[in-house]
Parts: structure tokens; sequence; C-alpha cells
């Protein structure tokens, strides 16, 4: 029984090291479509490469904060759409950590915006809308769960 117990802590602790990882080292589609149309919906990346966020330099006015997630915007100014994919520093997937929602805006002078932000996935500023990361939540509650019993 020490053994399978050996076992499970360190299939857990590797999990856990893995999945910190994950969640730290994100990369993103960085593009803008008033210089690339492949960069509008629907999303053509044959073109580009993927960023790894940990190498994009933080920002002058946001001292010490790497970006952590994945955001598209989706901008209608006088008519015409833009679309943005890029790192986020800030802000939380989705709505209320919900990623299949995204933040809209409309003002004046007919202007539109949508603002997603995701973190489930690398490249998860692709899809128009983005997916929940629900696997990782399962898992760690079954090993919390198995863990729990051993002790």
């Amino acid at each position: 029984m020490a053994v399978n117990s050996t076992y499970m802590i360190t299939f857990g602790i590797v999990f856990i090291v893995v999945a910190v990882q994950m969640a730290y080292s994100i990369k993103c589609w960085e593009c803008r479509s008033d210089s690339d149309p492949k960069c509008a919906d629907p999303f053509d990346n044959s073109t580009l490469s993927i960023t790894d966020c940990r190498q994009v330099e933080s920002k002058e006015h946001l001292p010490g904060v790497r970006a952590t997630m994945c955001r598209k915007i989706r901008q209608k100014v006088h008519g015409e759409w833009r679309y943005f994919r890029s790192c986020a520093f800030m802000g939380e997937p989705g709505i209320g950590g919900d990623e299949r929602f995204c933040v809209m805006r409309s003002g004046t002078y007919n202007i539109f915006m949508e603002y997603c932000t995701c973190n489930s996935k690398d490249g998860c500023n692709s899809a128009p809308q983005f997916a929940p990361k629900q696997w990782s939540l399962a898992i760690l509650t079954v090993l919390s769960i198995m863990l729990y019993r051993l002790f």
C-alpha cells in the first residue's frame, strides 16, 4: 500500500507542477487585421507563428506584470470591422471566468467593441468563441479525493 501512495503523491506533484507551468506559459496569436487581412474572422493562421507570451516584453505602465492570457478584440469603427489578437496582461478570462462570453461595448458615432480573453489553451484567441477549461478542474478534483483517501 505504501508503494501505491508514493506513486499517487508523485503523480499528484508532477501533475500540479505541469498544470501550473501550463497556466503561466500560454501562447497566443498576435496580429492586426488592418495590416494582415487573415487576422479577421474567419481566422487564417496559416502564415502566422504563434507567440509565447513569456517572451513578450512587459509594458512600461505595468511594471512586473506578465502576460498570462490571450486576447481578441473585434471592433467596428464607422462601419469597418477590425480585429486584434495578442497576449493579454490584465483582466480575467471571459466574463466571470466563463470564456464563452466576451465583454461588449457600443458607443456613439457607430462604434462597437467586443473584448474576449482566454487562457484555456495555446492559441485560444483564434476562435470566434472561446471554450472553457473544465477538464483540468475535474482532474484536480479527482486527484484531491484520491490523495485525501490515502491519508
